[in-house]
């Protein structure tokens, strides 16, 4: 993914179709942070989720709850994987959007405190023209992947939470906005987490809408692609077409309980262009 002089960044929204599912969702950014035969310094996705999914991170297959985890997600229906970025479990569905920003500036990711800081100002600023006023950077008390940079409204609840990976040749920053929490998601949240052995407090849990009433996936995906496209000059577009079809063809095994592993896939299946 070397970028020729004065390339643009690509906004990809989506990345992806809506049919995809999970598991590719969950790859491309690992496969593209990893890439080097594309032309663009920075690629921006933003994506509705095709289906509920519970997302782990590395730190949480080292709890002796992970296979309850991961057996009362599946059960309620939700896709289990393990996102390349950190953090803890999150789960969301079709009320959330999410952002991906994969970047080859290996500068701007000295700093780690620094970025996660500057992109919390930055989604609070952009909640607040969305209605959310009371949007503010901060972890509140017991919440699921807590984070000193999560978003939360008022200082009651948590609706955006953001998650980084760090490779040789760039970075990925992954931010999960719940706009509209459904029962779903707020039960495997609860569930998933006592079997981890998470604490949490279950009214830390909400979406946008709960505070904006009518606010809805679509706009919020709308407004962060915006957003991209002003302060980071990336441009609309496509990914090619062989990349889509190499993140469509991670598959799980059937009939396995078990977190499908971005990062392995990954690793196994780098991008490499057609000849």
């Amino acid at each position: 993914m070397s970028a020729s002089a004065g390339a643009a960044g690509l906004l990809a929204a989506p990345p992806l179709p809506a049919s995809a599912g999970a598991i590719p969702e969950l790859v491309l950014p690992a496969l593209l942070v990893r890439g080097r035969d594309l032309p663009w310094p920075e690629i921006v996705s933003v994506y509705v989720p095709g289906r509920p999914t519970v997302a782990f991170s590395a730190r949480d297959l080292r709890s002796p709850g992970i296979s309850e985890a991961s057996r009362v997600a599946v059960d309620a229906g939700f896709a289990v994987v393990v996102r390349s970025t950190g953090g803890r479990m999150v789960a969301y569905d079709s009320g959330a959007v999410v952002i991906d920003h994969v970047s080859r500036d290996t500068q701007r990711v000295r700093d780690v405190r620094a970025r996660f800081a500057g992109a919390a100002a930055r989604d609070v600023q952009l909640l607040g023209t969305l209605g959310a006023t009371g949007a503010r950077a901060g972890e509140v008390d017991g919440e699921y992947c807590p984070g000193e940079f999560s978003i939360n409204i008022d200082g009651r609840a948590k609706v955006v939470g953001a998650a980084q990976r760090v490779t040789g040749s760039g970075s990925l920053f992954s931010t999960v906005v719940q706009v509209s929490v459904t029962v779903a998601v707020r039960d495997v949240i609860v569930h998933v987490s006592r079997a981890l052995g998470y604490p949490l407090r279950e009214s830390s849990i909400a979406g946008l809408d709960d505070f904006v009433p009518g606010l809805t996936p679509a706009q919020v995906a709308a407004a962060f692609e915006a957003d991209h496209r002003s302060r980071d000059g990336v441009e609309p577009g496509q990914l090619p077409p062989w990349v889509q079809a190499h993140a469509l063809g991670a598959r799980r095994d059937p009939g396995t309980q078990q977190p499908f592993h971005v990062d392995d896939w990954a690793r196994a299946h780098p991008l490499r262009p057609p000849k």
